[in-house]
Order: C-alpha cells, then sequence, then structure tokens
C-alpha cells in the first residue's frame, strides 16, 4: 500500500489507509499516541511495514482482532488495562430501561440493555460511559476503576410537558383543556421569515396562511378554523408578550421564542370581544445563562415561482392582423420585439443582518437584538426596508418584586409597484403580460411607450417609472410591568403598555412621463398616520395546593385599552411637465404644485374597557377542569349595546394516569379534552359604524351621505365546542393530538340592499355561519441513534364553511368579485360557504364555428347563454390543508425539509380572461396558438373574436382551475462547526446553512403561482376582501428563493 500524508494525526493517517484498503482499525479514541501529528509516508509497502513503521514511534502497537479488523492499542499497560462492569439503567421512578444503548465514549464498543434494564461490558479502565434510551436525558458517566456502574436516566421533556404561554399565564401542555397549537424557535430557526406570521404557514394545524402578493413586504391573510364574518375582520388577534395588537407585520421573526395558537373558545374566551377568529399568542426571547453574542447574517436571490409564456412578434403580428387584417406591418415587428414579462420581472434578493446579546443574572436578565433586513423584489423598484431594535429586560428587585421591561422600535420603508386591483385595470404585472412586444420602451420625445392596439395604456414602465407609492413607518412598543409576591399564594401583576405608530405614505404621479400623468399635469398625495395605542391591565393569581393532590388558581382583573388615531391629508397637481422629479424630495415637488387641495385631518378613537376572571382546578393531575370569563365594554357601540359578557368551560381527564393504564405498553399519555364557549367579534367594524354620518366636501362645500346605521348595532357572537384527544405512545416517541370542533357565528353583520338614493346599503347584525371541522397533528422520533436522528410532524386539517342565515328573509346576496366588462364570478346565498363560485359552466368549442359553448341549465349547449344558466361550480376554500416537516441529524450535519400544501380549492384565473380573449390587439397567452382556425378543428381555445364581443370569454368554469398544490416550502442544510475549528477561530459556535424558500410547487394551476388570497382591489368593501377569495388577477408574482446564510457565536 502507499500513504502519504503530512502533518497529520496518527489517527487521520489510520482512516486513510482505511480509504485506500480493505482494513479497518479499532481502538479507543483517548489513547494519546494516536493524537500526535506525523509526516508519514509509505510507497508500496506491506500492511505490516507500514503499521510497525507508523505505530512504533507512537507509542503503539496493533494486533489482528479478525481477517480485516484490527485494534491499535497502546504499548503502555496501564493505558491498555481493561475492566468488566455490570450496571443497571432506571428510570427516576426506579424502573427498568430495557434498550438503553451503553457505549464506550470513543469507541464502537457498547451493547443494549436486557428487560430488565441490566447490562456488562468490557471497557478500558478509563472509560467515560455514553448512556441514551428514547425518552431520556443522554448522560455520560466516568467508569473511574469501578465494576459496577448503576445508571439513573432523567425523563426528556416531551411534548406532553411544554410549557405553553396562554392568555395571561402558562400551563404545561399536559394540563392544557383548549386546543392549542405551538411552534417553537426551532421552527422558525433559518427560515427567511419577513413578516413573523408567515412562520405559522403549515405548521399549526387548523390554521390557513395565505400570502396576498409576492410583493416586498407583503401582507398575509390567516384564518384560525375558518372565517366567521361576512363584514367585520376574520383575522386572528395578536398578543405579543402581553399586548394585545392587529399587526405585527413589523416585527422580527428571528426575535420570537414560541408561538401558540389559540383555537377553541375556552382558549380564547379570556380575550372577549376580539377573539373569535382565534389569538395568537408570541413571546420573545428572554436574557438567560452565560453573556453570549450572537451574530446571524443570510443573503439570498430569488425568482418568481413561475413565469408565463405570451407571443412573441411574429406570433402576435399574425393574431393582431387577423384580427385587423393590415394593423401590424413588418417593419414594425423588426423595429420591436420585447419580451415584456422578462424585461419587468427578474431577480430579487434578500439580505438580513442580525446582532443579538443575551446574559442572565441573578438580578438583571437582559436580551438585546438588532436586525436589518433588505427585501428588493423581482419587479423594480419594489423594495422592503426594516430596521428593528428589541431591548427586553427582567429585574429581579427583591424576593418579592419582579419587573419586566419589553421593547421593541421598527422602522420599515416601502416602495410599491401597482399591483393588478381587477383585469385590464393599470397593474404592472398584467400590463407586463399585455403590452405587445412591438411597443418600445421609450417614445422619441422621452415620454414612455404608448400602446395604441388594446387598453390604451402605456409599456409596463408607466407604472414602474412613471409615479411612485411609497411609505415610511415608525413604530415603538413598549411594555412595562411588575410582579409582587403577596405571601406564599398570592401574586399581583400590573401592566402599563404603548403601541405607537408614526407613518407616512408618498404618492407622486409624474407630469410628462404618462398619458395619465400628462393629463392631470401631475398629482401628489400624503397621508400622515399617528397613532398610540395605549393599555393598562391589572391581575391578581392566587395558586393553592392541597395533600399534593388538589391544585387550584385563579385570576382576576381589569384591562383598558384605547386608542387615538389622527390622519392629516395633503394633496395637489399641475406641475411643470419639463422638469426631472427624481432629484426632489416628495416635499419639494408638493410645494411646486400650481393647484394645493385643502388640507383634510381625520380622527378615529375607540376605547375597550374589560374584567375577566379565570379559575382552574386539577386533582392528582388527572382530573382537570377550567373556566374564564370576559365582560367588555366597547365604545364602537352605542349606548345599550356597548357590553357583552363572554364565558367558557372546559375539562379534561388523563386516563393514563388512571390504575388501569399503568401496566400499558403502548400509551405512554392519553387524555381527553372537552370545552365550550362564547367570544365576540368587535375587528374591522367602524369605530363609528352605529353613527349616521356624512361628508362636507372641502372644495364645493356640499354634502354627502357616508352611512344610515340602525342604533342597534352589535358584536358578533361565536360559539364553540370542541372534543379533543392527546396521546402519546411507547414512552411518547410517537405523539397525537386531534380535535373536533362545531363553530357557531349569529349576529353577523351584513350590508343589507336597500332602495334608497341616498345610500346602497345599510349594515345589519342579520346574518350566521357555521365552521365544522377536524384538526390532527402527528409527531414522531423515527430513529434516535448516536450519530443520527429523524424526526417529523406531520398536521392535517379539514374545516366545511356554510352560511345559515342572511338575514331579512333574504337566501341569495348578490354576487360578488366583479370581472371588468364581464359578469361576477362568486355569490353569497344560504346552505353554502364563503367563496363559492358562481358562473356560466363551459363546454368546449364548437368545432364549425369556433364559438366558445355553455350549458344551460337543461343541459344543452349554446353560444349565447342567459344569466339563468349560471350554476354554483365549486368554492375557493380548500378540501384540507396540510404540513409535512422532516428533520434529519447526522453528526454535525441538520436537514430540515417542510412541505405544505392545499387540496380542492378552487381558482378563477381572471388574467386568462385577456390574455385569452382575442377580442383587441393586447398581447397574448401562448396558449392561443393552439385556437380555432378553421372548419373541424378540435381544441379548447375559441377563434379570435372579430367584431370584439366578449362572448367568448364570459365569467365561465373555462377559467375556473384546480388551485391544490404541494409544495417544498423550505428545505434548510445546516453543518455546525466543530469545537477544534471554533476554539482555532476563537467562537463559542458556528453554523453555515443553505435554504431554500418554496423551491418546488407541484400544481395543476395555470397561473404565476396557486397561492391566491381574494379580490385585490383597495376600493372594494370588506364584504367583497371576505367572500371573492380565490380571484387571481395577475398578482404580483410569489417568488421562490435560495440563500446562504451563517450563524456566529461570539462570545
Amino acid at each position: 500500500m502507499s500513504v502519504n500524508v503530512k502533518n497529520a494525526e496518527v489517527k487521520s493517517v489510520l482512516k486513510a489507509i482505511e480509504k485506500s484498503s480493505k482494513y479497518r482499525f479499532l481502538y479507543n479514541y483517548e489513547l494519546k499516541g494516536l493524537k500526535n501529528r506525523v509526516d508519514f509516508r509509505a510507497e508500496e509497502a506491506s500492511l505490516e511495514n507500514t503499521l510497525n513503521k507508523l505505530l512504533d514511534a507512537n507509542g503503539l502497537t496493533y494486533k489482528m482482532v479478525s481477517k480485516n479488523l484490527i485494534a491499535v492499542v497502546s504499548k503502555d499497560p496501564e493505558e491498555n488495562a481493561e475492566i468488566r462492569i455490570t450496571g443497571k439503567v432506571t428510570s427516576q421512578a426506579g424502573d427498568p430501561v430495557s434498550g438503553a444503548s451503553v457505549q464506550e465514549k470513543g469507541t464502537s464498543n457498547g451493547t443494549i440493555t436486557n428487560n430488565n434494564g441490566e447490562y456488562t461490558l468490557t471497557v478500558g479502565n478509563n472509560a467515560v460511559l455514553q448512556i441514551s434510551a428514547i425518552g431520556y436525558q443522554s448522560q455520560e458517566v466516568p467508569v473511574a476503576g469501578k465494576n459496577i456502574v448503576d445508571v439513573q436516566l432523567v425523563a426528556a421533556v416531551t411534548q406532553m410537558d411544554q410549557v405553553v404561554v396562554i392568555g395571561y399565564g402558562t400551563q404545561t401542555k399536559k394540563d392544557l383543556t383548549g386546543a392549542v397549537s405551538v411552534i417553537s424557535e426551532k421552527d422558525i430557526k433559518d427560515r427567511p421569515l419577513v413578516n413573523a406570521a408567515e412562520a405559522l404557514q403549515g405548521k399549526a394545524s387548523g390554521v390557513s396562511v395565505v400570502s396576498n402578493s409576492g410583493k416586498p413586504g407583503a401582507g398575509l391573510s390567516i384564518r384560525v378554523r375558518g372565517s366567521s364574518s361576512i363584514s367585520a375582520g376574520n383575522d386572528p388577534l395578536y398578543v405579543v408578550d402581553g399586548v394585545p395588537m392587529t399587526d405585527i407585520s413589523s416585527f422580527s421573526a428571528t426575535d420570537i421564542a414560541s408561538i401558540s395558537i389559540l383555537k377553541d373558545a375556552a382558549s380564547t374566551a379570556i380575550y372577549g370581544t376580539r377573539a373569535a377568529n382565534g389569538v395568537v399568542i408570541i413571546t420573545t426571547k428572554k436574557g438567560s445563562g452565560k453573556g453570549k453574542l450572537d451574530a446571524n447574517v443570510y443573503y439570498g436571490i430569488s425568482r418568481p415561482t413561475k413565469m408565463l409564456s405570451v407571443l412573441n412578434a411574429r406570433q402576435y403580428q399574425a393574431y393582431a392582423n387577423q384580427l385587423t387584417p393590415g394593423l401590424i406591418t413588418d417593419s414594425a415587428v423588426n423595429a420591436t420585439n420585447i419580451n415584456w414579462p422578462k424585461e419587468v420581472i427578474g431577480n430579487g434578493h434578500q439580505e438580513n443582518y442580525q446582532l443579538t446579546y443575551s446574559k442572565g443574572g441573578k438580578v438583571l436578565q437582559s436580551f438585546v437584538s438588532l436586525n436589518y433586513l433588505n427585501q428588493t423584489g423581482i419587479i423594480e423598484p419594489a423594495k422592503f426596508n426594516r430596521f428593528t431594535a428589541r431591548g427586553n429586560f427582567n429585574i429581579i428587585a427583591t424576593k418579592w418584586l419582579t419587573i419586566n421591561w419589553n421593547n421593541i422600535y421598527t422602522y420599515d420603508y416601502t416602495n410599491d409597484v401597482t399591483d393588478n386591483q381587477s383585469v385590464a385595470r393599470g397593474g404592472v404585472v398584467l400590463s407586463a403580460l399585455e403590452t405587445p412586444p412591438i411597443i418600445p420602451k421609450f417614445n422619441p420625445d422621452g415620454t414612455i411607450g404608448f400602446n395604441p392596439y388594446g387598453n390604451n395604456w402605456e409599456n409596463p414602465l408607466g407604472a414602474i417609472l412613471g409615479q411612485y407609492n411609497r411609505t415610511y413607518a415608525n413604530r415603538l412598543v413598549s411594555n412595562l410591568g411588575i410582579n409582587i409576591k403577596i405571601g406564599k399564594n398570592l401574586t399581583f401583576d400590573s401592566k402599563f403598555a404603548i403601541d405607537y405608530l408614526d407613518q407616512k405614505y408618498n404618492h407622486f404621479l409624474d407630469p410628462f412621463l404618462t398619458t395619465y400623468g400628462r393629463q392631470t399635469r401631475g398629482q401628489t398625495n400624503q397621508t400622515k398616520t399617528k397613532n398610540p395605542v395605549w393599555l393598562n391591565e391589572e391581575t391578581l393569581n392566587f395558586t393553592k395546593t392541597w395533600n399534593s393532590k388538589h391544585h387550584f388558581s385563579a385570576l382576576g382583573g381589569w384591562t383598558v385599552q384605547k386608542s387615538y388615531k389622527r390622519d392629516s391629508v395633503r394633496s395637489g397637481s399641475v406641475l411643470d411637465p419639463s422638469l426631472n422629479y427624481n432629484d426632489y424630495t416628495w416635499e419639494a415637488i408638493y410645494q411646486m404644485d400650481s393647484i394645493k387641495n385643502p388640507s383634510v385631518r381625520n380622527i378615529d378613537e375607540w376605547g375597550l374597557i374589560s374584567m375577566l376572571g379565570r379559575v382552574m382546578y386539577d386533582y392528582e393531575g388527572k382530573y382537570l377542569f377550567q373556566a374564564n370569563i370576559r365582560s367588555d365594554q366597547s365604545s364602537k357601540f352605542a349606548k345599550g349595546y356597548r357590553t357583552a359578557t363572554f364565558p367558557s368551560f372546559s375539562a379534561g381527564w388523563r386516563i393514563s394516569e388512571e390504575p388501569f393504564m399503568k401496566d400499558s405498553k403502548i400509551f405512554s399519555d392519553l387524555k381527553l379534552r372537552v370545552s365550550w364557549g362564547k367570544n365576540g367579534n368587535q375587528e374591522g367594524i367602524g369605530s363609528y359604524s352605529y353613527l349616521n354620518t356624512s361628508t362636507v366636501d372641502p372644495v364645493t362645500g356640499g354634502l354627502t351621505i357616508n352611512n344610515i346605521a340602525p342604533q342597534n348595532l352589535t358584536w358578533e357572537t361565536t360559539t364553540q365546542s370542541n372534543i379533543g384527544l392527546d396521546a402519546g405512545f411507547f414512552n411518547n416517541r410517537l405523539s397525537f393530538t386531534g380535535d373536533f370542533y362545531v363553530k357557531k357565528t349569529k349576529n353577523i353583520l351584513v350590508n343589507i340592499p336597500v332602495s334608497s338614493q341616498v345610500v346602497a346599503v345599510v349594515p345589519v347584525n342579520a346574518g350566521a355561519m357555521q365552521n365544522t371541522g377536524a384538526e390532527f397533528l402527528l409527531s414522531s422520533k423515527n430513529i434516535a441513534g448516536k450519530d443520527f436522528t429523524w424526526n417529523t410532524d406531520f398536521n392535517i386539517s379539514f374545516n366545511r364553511n356554510k352560511v345559515t342565515e342572511i338575514g331579512l328573509g333574504i337566501n341569495t346576496l348578490n354576487v360578488f368579485g366583479g370581472i371588468y366588462e364581464r359578469d361576477n364570478a362568486i355569490t353569497l346565498r344560504t346552505g353554502y360557504g364563503l367563496g363559492e363560485f358562481y358562473m356560466y359552466r363551459a363546454a368546449g368549442v364548437d368545432p364549425q364555428t369556433g364559438l366558445q359553448l355553455y350549458y344551460t341549465k337543461d343541459g344543452q349547449t349554446t353560444s349565447n347563454p342567459a344569466p339563468s344558466d349560471r350554476a354554483l361550480v365549486g368554492s375557493a376554500q380548500p378540501d384540507f390543508l396540510y404540513g409535512l416537516n422532516n428533520t434529519f441529524s447526522y453528526k454535525n450535519f441538520d436537514l430540515v425539509i417542510f412541505l405544505q400544501g392545499s387540496q380542492g380549492n378552487k381558482i378563477f384565473n381572471a388574467g386568462r380572461l385577456e390574455l385569452e380573449s382575442m377580442r383587441n390587439a393586447i398581447n397574448q397567452s401562448s396558449a392561443i396558438l393552439n385556437r380555432w382556425m378553421n372548419p373541424g378543428d378540435v381544441t379548447d381555445i375559441p377563434a379570435v373574436s372579430i367584431n370584439q364581443s366578449t362572448a367568448n370569454t364570459l365569467t365561465s368554469t373555462r377559467f375556473l382551475e384546480n388551485g391544490s398544490y404541494l409544495r417544498f416550502k423550505t428545505i434548510t442544510l445546516s453543518y455546525r462547526v466543530g469545537p477544534k475549528v471554533l476554539s482555532s477561530l476563537g467562537l463559542r459556535a458556528a453554523s453555515i446553512y443553505v435554504s431554500c424558500n418554496n423551491l418546488i410547487t407541484f400544481t395543476k394551476y395555470k397561473g404565476f403561482d396557486p397561492e391566491v388570497s381574494s379580490y385585490g382591489s383597495p376600493t372594494n368593501t370588506t364584504d367583497n376582501r371576505n367572500i371573492s377569495i380565490g380571484i387571481d388577477n395577475g398578482a404580483y408574482p410569489q417568488t421562490k428563493m435560495v440563500l446562504l446564510g451563517v450563524n456566529i457565536g461570539i462570545l
């Protein structure tokens, strides 16, 4: 054999011999000679000569154990001394632990315990034993020359022992009687999360998370156990370190320690009027242990998850000239051929820098973090920047007084691009797809190239360069709390917090670059918002245990919250078109406006005063009971309708603690839960919805009636029943949680149409809705070896939504989701859920005429259907949602593969109405290359509509697609640097990771991406936003990203 190494440890030379031969070596890693560094060379030498030369000089020798196995030992007898040891491995309760691994550290020498927990092993005199077993914490025990080594293992902290943050307190998961999902810090680690709420997607059963857009800093649509309202809000309440709020988009996910999602009424009733849509409790990190300074940096490149194909210049010419003969000349095609989607949609990037310091002491525990995020979109100039500074401090002033002070300051900047508000209405994405390839970027006079062939608008640069929309936001959340121990069993908590938002939105329309800009001679608009929200809470908490069996606790308190929002609006127009406004600030441009409109100021106030209480009791941790109550008074309703009370009750039975279950070899935990309770919903309801309101025009003095409201408006009320089962199997190697629920909402606010010349609708508490569902979570520890572990978490959720009453004898309330120059797409009617598609049923293309055919209500086909031929054809709501997370660890490597999906939902691809309409000379999808051309053609794409009719593209199932998808949401591979390298670098810890986000998506959907939220127009009513879900108007595409990151423990 031949070996040639320099400055290598002896054991490294042995490994090199193993790689180049059939021999394997057995040795104790602690042998001193193995750590010696040598320069060693052997050429075509025998095994005997090679080993003698290598080992002799380092105080080592060898012996053949078998044909190919060689034992390397020390020449020093004391170092080689072996002893035979015996012992027993037991639990803390004294029970034998069978199947435990007993390993001599640094060697492959080991055994496992028998059914009585006993083992026998021959080891080195100074060996160290490594003992591990599933469900227990691993231990290392020195032999120290002893012949009997007994070991008692400590049970690992299982999911059932996990501490869960609930409303106004904590509980261990084994004591929970409500339905609560938990997301831990490890579920968030090394993921490129811009919005903290993104951490919920696919990780918690019963929770739907859909991104509204792929734009930088875009918001999310979140539903817990379905939608419960038609006109009010459907998003959950967020509680961050005890402070209730409705928006967490400005917070950094890297500061989060845990997230608890409260789903049933027993868990959420303590939050009363704001909890009908669920509660998400976020706990941020706190200081602990020795002082640690950590840094995290990552950089990623993003692309759209898919690109759509449109006609090139020659294909477009053939189509346009079929539509209007002679419309597009060869000279026009030869002059310009721009692939507008590729021109506009490119690469984005995301980078994040974070520095954290954490320290715990007897008096002060502190956590400080600084974070900077920079996200550049795939469509310039879309951008989102955020700077976050957090400081969490816990001061143990005396034995009876503790002070908590949590602070976060964020500054974020958003440079937006125009999204598609509806089909053919000016969004940059649909503009890129529809602009003919022969349209130039700029005209000779410097204006943006105009498209005269279709919808009379500029190319996409008009939406990108011809205007800007910029938002600047400063936010401070400061939370000061004190905890006073009053005797042994009583504590008093007081909290004072402020959530202050200072935001500015600037809009500018250039007076020269676009046609609309030249018509209006430019525009400036600015909205400034200042919104402090104050919170004060006082609670008393009593705990008592009797005879080590009876455990009782009681909570009582009150809370008051006050919001005072002020908006100021300025606007102007008529600017000099000869100036280049890129060099001016918005304020400077506004001062140049020849016309300045009168300023408008708005004030919006609301307040909430509440009393709350809770009692909890358990007997021996076996029989569990909890009751909550909250009484709220809200200023959002008229006097006499401002007060409501929301109770809840829940109970649990830990069956596994019964004597007849003690000897079970299967169940390590088994608990049955039941709950019932009520919640309210005032979110999304205006502060003055109960008042008749009007507006005086500041220019003309005219009076406009905004709202006519009945005085008896009140909150929506949700009653929910839940039954759940928690189970642990085989020493909690496998765990299961299942819940079944019925969630009924009444007094739903519905905008009822009225016959009036003043207003079109009047809000009435008349509707009712029901959500029923089931959700399951299964976790398993598949492999728990010395070097390799594999854990799996799977969750799946089923929810059925149904409108049970609209009110006032109405069974069908209009249709929604209006499509430009077409029919509406969605209906609201009793017996069906939100997002129910109602449209014509496409019957293919007539092979003789090329006309699109539709089914009539009696099953015949026609190219000219009547409105009565429309039918219910599917729902935007999925049959089920699911998430699958696999975590693999091998030595210093970790691999996380997280899949997330939706099944059974429909999407109306409204963008195809224009891209496959073939009725005007805008560019078209490549799909029309398969259009009908001659009698006898069999195809699913109709003929060109020479008369510009919309008959071929009515709102129909031709554009209704399967929105199901399975997505590799996150794939992360990380490597933890070993101790020797860390020591040489002077670091405490270090890891490097590669993460892929949305890398692969399996779907039949033809649009950019199946993650479609809702009807996008900000001018639509809340009814439309809640009802008209699943309509894709060509929104900003979702992205996939590949990033490289580094975590460094500096101190």
